[in-house]
């Protein structure tokens, strides 16, 4: 098979036309861990207010006068608190988006197997979750490497003093962003052919995707910018159901009353139960719009026939 960047772009739309039932299986996995969520958020409420009391109480410090250590001490306490209160949702948030991605992938190389939308907890999932891990700390540390590298031209370039020098730093940071860029599509395969082909796949999307560089990135663009288009055309919904439930969408910088609306949390309306599922429904195809197209790209580079 030929490999069309535009064909595979819209794949997601086609998987849920195809299977409109995994659209609800995957929005009501991610309903669940938002209704997790919420439910650590009014548990928590008060560790979240002490947090945003104190800042504001900072705010407040006359101009030249430094916060004491206390006040200090005291933030970043109320802070630790407010975050340790989530910390348990980080393993789930990635094992929810283990079986999402991994769902994903099957429903386009091995579409027979559409039992529960896709989703198992199986050895794809663990592959998946392993192969993604693996990936995102080496992404981590080549960014991080690729930062330090844009300092020490910065220093370089501080150190001529000539503005000629300047462009080396917008040399190294364009470097950088495009190394980003470049790895990121190389590797894009990796989860459809972890799915696929039933093993951990670190490097194989290298072999996989070489001599398609811009197909990919020009297909990831196409879907990236449907993502958005199907972002914005969901605030018409989202955003009356933010507003019944008490909570701003753009938070403080809508002058809002931060503690009345942690207040709302705490109270667990029915209102976020609505918009949670609303939210989840516009997640589930978002994930389906993003991810898909790079499972219909290896299925088409390789030539592989859908298999059950």
């Amino acid at each position: 098979m030929t490999f069309s960047a535009t064909e595979a772009a819209f794949e997601g739309f086609r998987v849920v036309r195809r299977k409109p039932t995994a659209l609800i299986w995957w929005a009501a996995l991610y309903f669940l861990l938002s209704v997790a969520s919420l439910a650590a958020m009014g548990a928590n409420a008060d560790a979240w207010i002490e947090f945003v009391r104190i800042s504001e109480q900072m705010e407040q410090t006359p101009a030249g006068q430094p916060p004491s250590q206390e006040e200090f001490m005291a933030l970043f306490n109320a802070m630790f608190g407010a975050i340790a209160s989530f910390a348990w949702l980080l393993p789930v948030q990635l094992v929810v988006t283990s079986v999402l991605t991994a769902a994903i992938a099957r429903a386009v190389t091995r579409p027979g197997e559409s039992a529960f939308g896709y989703m198992r907890l199986s050895m794809d999932e663990v592959r998946v979750f392993v192969v993604t891990l693996v990936l995102a700390i080496v992404l981590f540390a080549v960014w991080c490497a690729a930062i330090l590298g844009v300092g020490v031209l910065m220093a370089i370039a501080f150190s001529i003093g000539e503005g000629w020098a300047g462009l080396l730093v917008l040399v190294g940071i364009v470097a950088a962003v495009g190394l980003m860029i470049w790895l990121m599509v190389r590797w894009s395969l990796a989860v459809p052919i972890t799915v696929a082909e039933k093993r951990m796949a670190f490097f194989d999307s290298f072999a996989v995707t070489k001599g398609r560089f811009w197909g990919l990135l020009g297909m990831a663009i196409l879907a990236g910018i449907m993502a958005i288009v199907i972002g914005l055309l969901s605030t018409v919904v989202v955003a009356p159901l933010t507003m019944m439930s008490g909570v701003s969408m753009f938070g403080g910088m809508s002058g809002d009353d931060p503690t009345a609306m942690l207040e709302a949390y705490r109270t667990f309306n029915p209102w976020m139960l609505v918009t949670a599922l609303v939210n989840a429904v516009v997640y589930g195809l978002t994930v389906g719009v993003v991810y898909a197209p790079f499972a219909a790209a290896y299925r088409d580079i390789k030539g592989v026939s859908a298999t059950g």
